[in-house]
């Protein structure tokens, strides 16, 4: 044993598991996986996917995020969310003077 690590265990007197939580875009504990591909969420289809490899088309872009069931539910993605708000940021006035 290195002797840091023997050092390490004479001081330790106890462990401490730490749980990970994921958590989806808003903050929220995270439930659902979400299969985004090509940009679009899906909810259909075969729930293995596996890659052709014997093609020469481009592949699909196939993604996965982990998201809390409201944003599972109504198919919003951290992408979906940023562009929407995007869209909805207030737009720069003209200067107008009559």
């Amino acid at each position: 044993m290195f002797p840091g690590a023997q050092r390490l265990l004479e001081i330790a007197d106890r462990m401490n598991i730490l749980q990970v939580e994921a958590l989806c875009w808003c903050g929220k504990k995270a439930t659902h996986q979400a299969r985004i591909v090509n940009g679009v969420m899906v909810t259909e289809g075969e729930q293995v996917v596996v890659g052709d490899a014997g093609t020469n088309a481009k592949p699909d872009e196939v993604v996965y995020e982990v998201l809390c069931r409201k944003h599972h539910m109504r198919k919003v993605t951290s992408k979906k969310a940023k562009q929407e708000h995007m869209s909805k940021s207030a737009l720069p006035f003209e200067d107008s003077i009559g």
